[in-house]
């Protein structure tokens, strides 16, 4: 049965109540990569599925699922976020919410990262914290936005080129971004919404403040 939108709730710093519930009702089908089941149990919800090679899973979590919805993948070259997300796309999932993916280990919040460029190209993946949320973006992007919101464009995993933006305080016109060169994309500002993006070539971090609601 396919889904469109799913939360995968990682095994970084467990995201506030507010947030997760946000997230949890809204979503189609909602799974823990591995350890993610460990917070869940605190707040007594219960994913889809567990995924993961299950080596930060705890009993107690295990417990609370049925031994159906438990898919051990035990190859290491991917991580758990990884093999969450290719999950997704199995299932036909078209938008994936990441909570729990930052935090913790700073090597596992960048490779997570490196887990969103990758899949980015075939679904939309976005990253939340308490403050910010983080997706890479290509082609065109639009949406509504708060005026006075903070969003930042970086070249994270290479150079963006013909960048022309709308809605911004400091407007990109047929720019390009690239790695420690000039123009930097950081900490501009929403001024009119929808806010419009179009990349020419290559894809962006985009990193928007947020509040939950």
């Amino acid at each position: 049965m396919a889904f469109n939108q799913v939360l995968i709730i990682c095994n970084g710093d467990p995201p506030g109540t507010e947030l997760l519930l946000q997230h949890w009702n809204s979503a189609d089908f909602q799974i823990a990569a591995d350890g993610g089941a460990n917070f869940l149990k605190v707040h007594r919800l219960k994913p889809k599925i567990i995924i993961g090679d299950l080596d930060s899973l705890d009993d107690e979590a295990r417990k609370g699922v049925s031994p159906d919805s438990i898919v051990q993948i035990e190859e290491q070259q991917t991580n758990d976020a990884d093999k969450a997300i290719r999950y997704s796309l199995e299932q036909g999932a078209t938008t994936v919410h990441l909570l729990g993916a930052s935090g913790k280990r700073l090597d596992q919040f960048l490779a997570n990262l490196e887990v969103m460029y990758k899949y980015s190209s075939r679904l939309k993946i976005i990253l939340w914290t308490e403050t910010e949320r983080m997706e890479f973006i290509s082609d065109h992007w639009e949406e509504p936005l708060t005026k006075g919101s903070v969003l930042s464009l970086l070249p994270l995993f290479g150079a963006a080129r013909g960048v022309t933006t709308s809605g911004l305080a400091y407007p990109l016109r047929g720019e390009s971004l690239e790695p420690g060169q000039i123009p930097s994309g950081v900490s501009n500002a929403v001024e009119d919404s929808p806010v419009m993006i179009d990349i020419e070539e290559g894809k962006l971090l985009l990193v928007l403040t947020h509040q939950a609601s």
